[in-house]
């Protein structure tokens, strides 16, 4: 090899984890922490005691300690920010990275340890979970290291050389990945097949190999045994119901994940990915002459190795179906595995490359690039897309901000379910005062007591709700404020849904933060106070009601003599011309449904919410918000000068 070439794959490794740091950092607060990563963080907050008491007997939180622990005593030195948080991620996926290619360097050469390298470092699974403030990216580095030290065991036993060391590594590495992530178990059965598979000569690699897992499997028997216990609480399922739904949904994760690609874009990067697994599984290498075949390896039948890493998880994920249903309740769970799915892809386009062996120099090169660049355009193709609006995790951080804007002190924020409470609670600063009630809600479950508690204290009862399909499938705490009280706004960010009730909407005069203002009109109701809340807005949201911006209106009315009819208001954003741009949404629960008119009482000041829905293309600028009223009829009420619009504020639409 000329120095030149040598200088090269010098620095090819190290510009692979410059790549994987730069992408694994950039963007790296783009998504709000979701429930888990504030669960990461409420443990972080707690004491060690309390840890070890919570994650080795899998209680509250079911998964392992270590995590927990290595971020508590992160936090202590770096503080709470989410870079702080995330960070740890970021390193141990560049980490992830290292090893892939030393590993595979080791197994299959130069060549393809970079390729395996560069699909790690651009991989969209492996790249979203190195931006999680969880314990995944761990789990992926230390499974992957636990096999480079069976390899390193297996190799020094080939080579006559004193082999102890090298499984107490594997020993400490399968100990750390138990307690980092109970699937790091699926891998070891994969070992042990493997070496059936290589039949070694030395009955001493079988006692070490038994041995270390006797060590790791000891010292992590606790966790094993508390894992156990819990095991079956879900209630057993079929492993052969949705088996190849459950392994192309697997796929499609491993290779696109949140990229917001069409489903036909999306099952073609994912089956040509597969195919070329399947390639480097397949003995396409007999199409070869002879002296052509095999590929560089330090390490007999790699390519079981490979493969048995592949399938023996989803095996007997598939088999622990049988007794828990939820074996296989997220994707992440498997992360273990993705490292050798990009191994067996990058295997696969080298080995098509290699076929053209035969062809003429030029013809076999472009052949032998385009194999290898296949893979990586594929992965640069699903890349961008985990940090767009439609891959957006659970918005807490967007609606905290919106809350803390819109609520006011004397409000009420309900979150419910109430251990969904800690993502909120890390971001909210300000507004109104929170209430965590019902972590369940069941046909029987009493909800007068505590709910009347609240909105007869609140003005307004802001209910915040998520993951709400577990813990009150008929969502009757919803259902119970609708029936009761005119619901003012809502705004839905990714896996939330947000609704302000008012249960003050009757009072004896308008509120100290709202204006005064007088519109009379020719039928028996006025308005006497107005508030809006958005001046300043965009035409277009992607993340609370897409695709539209929305105007929030808060109104206060009197009745002026006797009723004899209903009445309905309205309010739009209109232009110069009195072109409209936006219109209030008719809502069955407003006040006015809910409290007609020809009901209301003397003196008796009612507020009235309006959410004005604006077109998404309404070209930037200054607008008006009018303000008009419709009789039961649905003819339009005229002011009392004659004109059939009030003119409320102005607002601006920016870019």
């Amino acid at each position: 090899m000329s120095r030149a070439l040598a200088r090269t794959y010098t620095w090819l490794p190290v510009a692979l984890v410059g790549v994987a740091f730069a992408v694994r950092f950039q963007n790296l607060t783009y998504h709000s922490f979701w429930f888990d990563e504030a669960m990461s963080v409420h443990w972080a907050r707690s004491g060690i005691s309390r840890i070890i008491q919570v994650s080795m007997n899998l209680v509250e939180d079911r998964l392992p300690p270590l995590y927990y622990l290595l971020l508590h005593g992160w936090r202590l030195v770096f503080g709470d920010s989410e870079v702080a948080f995330r960070f740890p991620s970021v390193l141990l996926g560049v980490l992830l990275v290292s090893v892939i290619y030393r590993l595979v360097q080791v197994l299959l050469g130069s060549h393809i340890a970079l390729l395996s390298g560069a699909l790690a470092a651009l991989n969209p699974f492996l790249v979203w979970y190195s931006q999680e403030a969880r314990m995944y990216a761990l789990a992926a580095l230390i499974a992957t290291c636990a096999t480079w030290g069976f390899v390193s065991a297996v190799r020094a036993s080939q080579a006559g050389r004193t082999i102890f060391l090298q499984w107490m590594a594997y020993a400490a590495c399968v100990l750390v990945g138990l307690y980092t992530h109970l699937y790091t178990a699926l891998l070891l059965p994969a070992h042990c097949l493997y070496l059936l598979w290589i039949r070694p000569r030395s009955r001493r690699v079988w006692l070490y190999f038994f041995g270390s897992l006797a060590v790791a499997t000891l010292l992590a028997s606790p966790l094993m045994l508390a894992a156990l216990r819990v095991s079956g609480e879900a209630g057993p399922g079929n492993p052969l119901d949705g088996l190849v739904e459950r392994l192309w949904t697997l796929l499609v994760s491993f290779t696109v994940w949140k990229a917001p690609l069409t489903p036909l874009l999306s099952a073609t990067i994912a089956g040509m990915m597969g195919m070329l697994a399947l390639v480097a599984l397949s003995p396409i290498e007999s199409l070869l002459p002879e002296a052509r075949r095999s590929l560089v390896t330090a390490l007999p039948a790699t390519r079981p190795l490979i493969a048995l890493l592949l399938l023996m998880p989803l095996a007997l994920a598939s088999l622990l179906l049988l007794r828990n249903r939820l074996a296989f309740f997220g994707e992440r769970y498997f992360i273990v595995i993705v490292p050798w799915l990009l191994v067996a892809v990058a295997l696969g386009a080298t080995q098509l490359g290699r076929l053209a062996r035969s062809l003429p120099a030029v013809q076999r090169d472009l052949i032998q690039g385009c194999c290898v660049a296949l893979p990586l355009v594929l992965s640069l193709v699903a890349l961008p897309g985990q940090w767009s609006p439609q891959a957006r995790k659970e918005g807490w951080r967007e609606t905290a901000a919106y809350l803390a804007t819109h609520s006011r002190p004397e409000e009420a924020i309900l979150i419910h379910p109430d251990w969904v409470r800690y993502p909120l609670q890390y971001y909210l600063r300000g507004g109104g005062q929170t209430y965590a009630v019902f972590s369940s809600v069941e046909a029987d479950s009493n909800l007068d007591a505590p709910l009347l508690s609240i909105s007869s204290r609140h003005p307004v009862v802001w209910l915040v709700e998520s993951h709400v399909e577990l813990a009150d499938p008929q969502r009757r705490v919803n259902a119970w404020l609708a029936a009761r009280y005119p619901l003012a706004t809502e705004i839905y960010p990714p896996g939330l849904a947000v609704r302000a009730y008012v249960s003050g909407y009757l009072m004896d005069d308008i509120p100290s933060f709202a204006g005064h203002k007088l519109v009379t009109f020719q039928g028996c109701i006025r308005l006497v106070g107005y508030l809006a809340q958005d001046v300043r807005v965009r035409a277009t949201d992607d993340l609370f009601h897409p695709p539209s911006g929305w105007i929030h209106v808060v109104t206060y009315w009197q009745r002026e003599g006797i009723c004899t009819q209903d009445y309905a208001p309205f309010v739009h954003m209109v232009d110069n011309m009195g072109q409209i741009w936006g219109a209030s949404l008719e809502r069955s629960q407003d006040v006015f449904h809910l409290y007609p008119v020809v009901h209301w009482q003397a003196d008796q000041v009612v507020r009235a919410d309006f959410d004005v829905n604006l077109n998404p293309v309404t070209p930037p600028g200054d607008y008006m918000l009018v303000l008009g009223l419709r009789d039961s009829a649905g003819n339009q009420v005229p002011l009392a000068d004659g004109t059939l619009q009030a003119v409320l504020s102005e607002v601006s639409v920016i870019p």
